[in-house]
């Protein structure tokens, strides 16, 4: 499972003590989880985002950490 975050500079920093803001489920509230990159990637395609590759999902300024189920 693949979690994703972007990193938090600046004066908002103080809110993401680990200097990471997750992307997060609507539902629970907690760090969306997703089973892989291409299923990430057909989420952003689907909402109407011209994102093909991860390479894409970095100039975003996205980030993708590993975690466990």
């Amino acid at each position: 499972m693949i979690q994703v975050f972007r990193n938090v500079v600046g004066k908002h920093k103080d809110k993401f003590p680990d200097g990471k803001e997750y992307l997060l489920d609507v539902e629970t509230k907690e760090p969306a989880k997703f089973e892989s990159v291409e299923v990430l990637i057909n989420l952003f395609k689907f909402n109407g985002h011209d994102i093909e590759t991860k390479e894409d999902l970095i100039r975003w300024g996205l980030n993708l950490e590993t975690v466990d189920e």
